[in-house]
């Protein structure tokens, strides 16, 4: 990697580099409570897009589907 300040790569490994110090310095509670604010606000965002919830949960049952095959319509909801 470069050390050129512009370059985002070295940004983006600043960034994970301090995400990963602040993740263990938590406690296992207060990263379980971090995780339930993350999966509380990307329901809120899906929830607030129904074309874009329909198309995750097509996706989601279909990703689990066992034995059959799913097809994705545009009159799928």
């Amino acid at each position: 990697m470069s050390s050129d300040p512009l370059n985002p790569a070295t940004s983006l490994l600043a960034r994970d580099r301090v995400r990963r110090a602040q993740t263990l310095s938590m406690s296992p509670a207060e990263r379980l409570a971090a995780m339930q604010r993350l999966l509380a606000r990307s329901r809120a965002l899906l929830e607030r897009n129904p074309d874009g919830l329909a198309h995750f949960r097509a996706r989601n049952f279909a990703a689990r589907a066992v034995g059959r095959k799913v097809t994705m319509d545009a009159d799928d909801s």
